[in-house]
């Protein structure tokens, strides 16, 4: 095996274990899974919402509780408890007045599956999803639509400003380290800025994309963990091809492993301060 082929087999390798580490924590620390619906159909209506889950509990849940003043209002709590559920089907004791926000929100071990059921005090009516729904990333939001007597519910994940997220971010990096390399390495010329510009391309697309999918089903957190082996990976990654294929300015000493972690450093110092100001999608 040639030293270019096992160059790029570890690096396989190390994003391959970066990956492994994007497993749910069993410990209870660190951001859990959420479940936020948003109601269409019932604005100017009081409204009280929870979940009907498919199993008698998880964490701090469970079918056998009894009513407690911390819930909430408790002709919500007994509505909820006296419907007629589906067999197989459970209230967990979570429910929210949701007249004002127009929202509902599970933050604390919210069931997997669930139907969404909506009691609506003023009639006296409930409002229930046709079918059930599932999680399906770390943090799902669905859209729950009024239709009579129940709701068509759709997912509604914020998937465009994900992928903005995601293009701004490589695009931010490419320009931040074309730059090192035009200020501080002398790399100017036209096949230069080029093989930068492709290398980057394809190690900052696959980051970002990896840090992504980890954040879409395992958290922050877990995003947060593997965003270093990941940046190490692509150090390895870029420095292997600029010490093969960079033609470095005439007369001046080759230093692709310096140039590949000084801008490196450099564009992950930058994404970092960006990030702690908010800046959407950092």
């Amino acid at each position: 095996m040639t030293a270019w082929k096992r160059t790029w087999c570890r690096f396989l390798l190390v994003l391959t274990l970066a990956m492994g580490l994007a497993l749910p924590a069993a410990a209870d620390v660190g951001p859990k899974p959420s479940v936020e619906v948003v109601l269409q159909g019932l604005e100017g209506q009081r409204c009280y919402v929870t979940l009907l889950a498919d199993r008698k509990g998880s964490g701090p849940w469970s079918v056998e509780h009894d009513y407690s003043d911390w819930m909430g209002d408790r002709a919500a709590w007994e509505a909820f408890a006296g419907y007629d559920i589906p067999k197989g089907w459970y209230f967990w004791g979570e429910y929210a007045d949701c007249t004002e926000t127009g929202r509902f929100v599970w933050s604390y071990y919210p069931p997997v599956r669930f139907y969404i059921l909506a009691w609506l005090p003023d009639s006296g009516r409930f409002v229930r999803s046709e079918t059930p729904v599932e999680r399906y990333a770390f943090d799902s939001r669905f859209t729950a639509t009024v239709s009579g007597e129940t709701f068509t519910v759709a997912r509604s994940y914020d998937y465009a400003g994900a992928a903005a997220g995601l293009l701004g971010r490589a695009a931010l990096t490419v320009a931040i380290e074309t730059a090192a390399g035009w200020l501080l390495f002398g790399l100017r010329r036209r096949d230069q800025l080029a093989l930068i510009l492709k290398v980057n391309l394809a190690t900052q697309l696959a980051l970002n994309l990896l840090l992504g999918l980890a954040a879409y089903g395992s958290g922050p957190m877990l995003a947060a963990l593997v965003y270093i082996p990941l940046e190490a990976a692509v150090f390895g990654a870029e420095g292997a091809v600029y010490a093969r294929r960079m033609p470095w300015p005439e007369g001046s000493r080759p230093h692709p492993w310096l140039y590949s972690l000084g801008a490196n450093a450099i564009s992950f110092a930058a994404g970092w301060a960006l990030a702690g100001y908010g800046l959407p999608g950092l």
